[in-house]
């Protein structure tokens, strides 16, 4: 496994930076087809590395919630020195952190993307075997769902005793998961939530708390069919592709 780096790549002429913020145990560059079609439009791009990640996972072990929530809030910053706006993407717990960011320092966030957040969750039998089969598995097929979320994590495989220290940091994401659901109420700017129908980790629970909290006049909620939390089917990529460039095109002609 490659170690992933955080990227970021500068737009000349650019206003506005849209910053990816990547789950747990997942990497930067599972953002790339999304930054891609966000360069495309003129924003500049960067895809943070959460500390404890890209790594070890002794290293991850030894990572912690408030860590990744100063990271985030750090980088979130320093860009906003450089530009004069910025939008917000984040996957699973990424979601997470984004929202939590832009409540704790709303100025300058002009819109939020949320792919499959886990405000609660409900694991799925086939999570837990995709998962012993990452750690475990000397070998996987591309075609094998696993295969999937191999690809999306940064955090190289470790032993047994290595996988238990990691229980302080399943807590430190269900203790996100609460903050989350409580400030929840804070967000407004637009925001775009997608939700993966077949989500092996995230409860469709999570969705109604967005419809009951987000108010439907800057929010959009768009349901992906045929997609589990680390596999977005053809339809539902071009469906997920389309729409994020719509929403990228409306925050731009809003505000510039």
């Amino acid at each position: 496994m490659s170690k992933q780096q955080p990227r970021y790549y500068l737009q000349k002429g650019a206003t506005t930076i849209v910053i990816f913020i990547h789950g747990i145990v997942e990497g930067p560059d599972q953002f790339l087809d999304l930054m891609e079609l966000a360069s495309g439009y003129g924003f500049a791009i960067a895809s943070l590395l959460l500390p404890g990640h890209g790594g070890t996972g002794e290293e991850f072990a030894h990572s912690c919630r408030q860590q990744w929530m100063k990271h985030v809030n750090s980088e979130v910053g320093r860009y906003k020195e450089i530009y004069d706006s910025v939008i917000l993407v984040g996957h699973s717990m990424g979601s997470l952190l984004s929202f939590i960011t832009y409540v704790e320092s709303p100025e300058q966030v002009i819109g939020i993307v949320a792919i499959d957040t886990p405000l609660y969750v409900k694991v799925k039998g086939r999570a837990i075997r995709n998962n012993l089969k990452v750690a475990f598995s000397k070998h996987i097929a591309e075609d094998d769902p696993a295969y999937a979320l191999l690809k999306a994590s940064s955090v190289a495989p470790c032993s047994i005793f290595t996988y238990l220290t990691w229980a302080p940091r399943m807590i430190d994401l269900f203790r996100l998961m609460k903050k989350t659901r409580k400030l929840l109420c804070q967000v407004s700017v637009p925001t775009l939530v997608f939700h993966a129908a077949d989500d092996e980790l995230v409860s469709a629970s999570s969705v109604k708390v967005f419809k009951k909290t987000l108010p439907a006049d800057y929010s959009r909620i768009v349901l992906l069919k045929n997609s589990t939390h680390f596999i977005c089917e053809q339809e539902d990529l071009a469906l997920l592709h389309k729409t994020f460039c719509s929403f990228l095109i409306s925050i731009k002609e809003r505000h510039f």
